[in-house]
């Protein structure tokens, strides 16, 4: 799994390489998720719930959109401001960075030495990993199970498919990057030969 990049990489080359095994993970778990939710699907029942008054959580949701527009459009003014050589690489494509693979990897196997500080990174990186993973099987789910009316009729953003789906998205995303940013101030230093390179977002065997 792939996260934010530490603090300590390199500042004066502007975008990370991808890691083909943290994207063919992602993947698979997404065809995994759409899988679970073709079966939910298909096991529907054919008894259509009644909409509850007051369980769709739009206004919350509409709040939540508002805020995560204005930061991604913070973080990218801001970003834009700064001169090219000093930029640190995208926020948006580190999850998926071979150097967080490697900042993961040093972590899990207690590279910095096995101490009470490296141990409770490692532990405590452990739910937050499981919710980079969970997040791309939920969004899969979504999309064939909420074919289901009484999956989205008293879901946040329901009753409507559409609804639903970008309500669940915006959660999805919004506890992703979270997540990721936690991690990535867990995470041990990734190895020198993983860490971010000026040659583009190509896609690196780690």
């Amino acid at each position: 799994m792939s996260v934010l990049s530490n603090p300590g990489a390199e500042l004066d080359k502007p975008r990370y390489r991808l890691s083909r095994t943290t994207v063919t993970v992602f993947a698979a778990l997404t065809i995994a998720g759409l899988a679970e939710g073709a079966v939910q699907y298909a096991l529907r029942s054919p008894r259509i719930q009644q909409h509850v008054a007051g369980t769709n959580a739009i206004t919350v949701h509409v709040v939540l959109a508002a805020v995560a527009a204005a930061v991604v459009i913070g973080i990218q003014v801001r970003r834009s401001r700064q001169p090219a050589p000093q930029r640190r690489p995208s926020p948006w494509a580190a999850p998926f960075s071979a150097a967080g693979l490697s900042g993961l990897r040093q972590t899990i196997r207690l590279a910095g030495g096995l101490s009470l500080p490296n141990l409770a990174r490692a532990v405590a990186a452990v739910p937050l990993v499981l919710l980079l993973l969970y997040t791309p099987v939920r969004m899969g789910m979504q999309i064939t199970g909420g074919l289901d009316p009484n999956q989205t009729v008293n879901a946040w953003g329901g009753p409507t498919y559409l609804g639903a789906l970008l309500a669940h998205y915006l959660d999805g995303v919004i506890g992703f990057y979270a997540a990721a940013f936690l991690l990535s101030l867990l995470l041990l230093p990734a190895a020198d030969a993983d860490r971010s390179v000026g040659h583009g977002n190509r896609l690196q065997r780690a």
